[in-house]
């Protein structure tokens, strides 16, 4: 047994678990009706894309397909296929160990090789005919992304395996918007200047050539290039799962505390039922970071939507602190309900109590900056801040309305 013989079965392995998840999806009536016609309304609306294309797209602005293709570039990652039972025989041996993760990333640029040729193949029309490239630019453009993807790839993994959870995933926010910016101006530039364009293609190149000499050399991350490994694995079996409604939870590869109170510190002083039942639906919902997204993009898109300078959003602005009240109500709830909260007796008038100041407190933040933002876009400052009171008041009469409704 070799390296590469060690990686070709374990490649061969994955490659069946995949093909008897989808076959178990995909049956023969599924491809004769859905799959089959698909592809043959595909295959003739792409014939006709070449022969005339549609209105909008004709003299379509390069920087448009630039954009899809700088967002394709930030899709997947490398694989390296370690195993966990590599900590029991392979991880004394370094060089198998390296061997298989070369093999892994030759895997991986081969897949984005492919991918990267079915994406242009895809945007070949629009960047032939609509954006007036030729061929020459075409495949340095494809040259390009594919290099680009390669080392992105690569360079996501290390901000994941040298920092935090959290703090990886704001330095790839943060990195993300210029990035596109950077990619959309500069491939129009390079794509002007053949020489420009031929050495950050080697550049490129280089760099990729780099990152892999130092992937190699990493040590310590075996842990995380396992969950990450596991991960990738069942993508085909997650989404299947997903379609049919049953989702498997991503699991963390650094964060093990929450962000927000990670230890037993109270939040109220007096200790009662309604306070620990409050207590408990505040520091669940600080410690579940979907539930913090959820609720950011909830009050991003109610300041957007109170943004508008006119007196139209005053209709608008209840319907936003009804909304937010029922999305507390639906966390209180999912706290309520647990396992552990069952463990103990509670009285019905404690936990209507406790129901409606957690719904209160969890949505007071979120309506007073929607409401600062409406009385700034009406009454600049002065609005702004005087408006504050009133939301105050209009949330607690929708907290205590839609408290009235639960039920223990």
């Amino acid at each position: 047994m070799t390296p590469k013989q060690l990686f070709w079965r374990r490649l061969l392995s994955e490659w069946r678990l995949k093909h008897t998840a989808w076959s178990t999806t995909i049956d023969w009536t599924v491809a004769l009706y859905i799959i089959i016609p698909g592809l043959i309304i595909a295959t003739v609306s792409y014939i006709r894309l070449w022969n005339q294309l549609p209105a909008w797209a004709v003299g379509l602005p390069t920087a448009i397909p630039l954009l899809l293709i700088s967002l394709y570039t930030w899709t997947g990652t490398i694989r390296l296929f370690l195993e966990e039972a590599d900590q029991l025989f392979l991880l004394q041996r370094r060089e198998w160990t390296r061997q298989i993760m070369r093999c892994g990333m030759g895997y991986s640029a081969v897949c984005s090789l492919l991918t990267t040729f079915f994406v242009f193949f895809i945007l070949a029309p629009f960047l032939l005919l609509g954006c007036g490239l030729s061929i020459k630019q075409l495949f340095l453009l494809f040259a390009l992304a594919f290099l680009l993807k390669m080392n992105v790839g690569l360079a996501k993994q290390f901000v994941s395996l040298r920092l935090k959870a959290w703090i990886a995933k704001i330095v790839l926010i943060i990195l993300f918007i210029p990035m596109q910016v950077l990619f959309v101006m500069g491939a129009s530039l390079l794509l002007a200047h053949f020489p420009l364009c031929y050495a950050c293609c080697l550049l490129l190149a280089l760099t990729l050539l780099l990152l892999i000499k130092i992937r190699l050399e990493i040590r310590g991350t075996f842990l995380d290039d396992i969950a990450r490994e596991n991960h990738e694995k069942l993508k085909d079996v997650s989404i299947i799962l997903g379609i049919s409604g049953v989702s498997i939870k991503k699991p963390s590869l650094k964060r093990k505390r929450p962000v927000f109170y990670s230890r037993f510190n109270h939040l109220f002083r007096e200790y009662s039922a309604v306070n620990r039942l409050t207590e408990a639906c505040i520091k669940s919902f600080l410690r579940n970071k979907n539930g913090l997204i959820l609720y950011i993009n909830l009050v991003f898109i109610g300041v957007l939507l109170v943004r508008v300078p006119n007196w139209s959003v005053l209709i608008l602005w209840p319907f936003l602190a009804i909304a937010l009240a029922l999305w507390a109500k639906f966390h209180w709830g999912d706290v309520i309900t647990s396992d552990y909260i069952k463990l103990f007796q509670w009285k019905s008038e404690d936990v209507h109590e406790a129901a409606r100041r957690s719904i209160f407190l969890l949505s007071s933040p979120g309506f007073l900056l929607i409401s600062f933002a409406l009385g700034f876009s009406l009454w600049n400052w002065a609005g702004a801040f005087g408006i504050l009171p009133v939301g105050f008041g209009l949330n607690h009469c929708v907290t205590k309305l839609i408290s009235m409704w639960y039920h223990a």
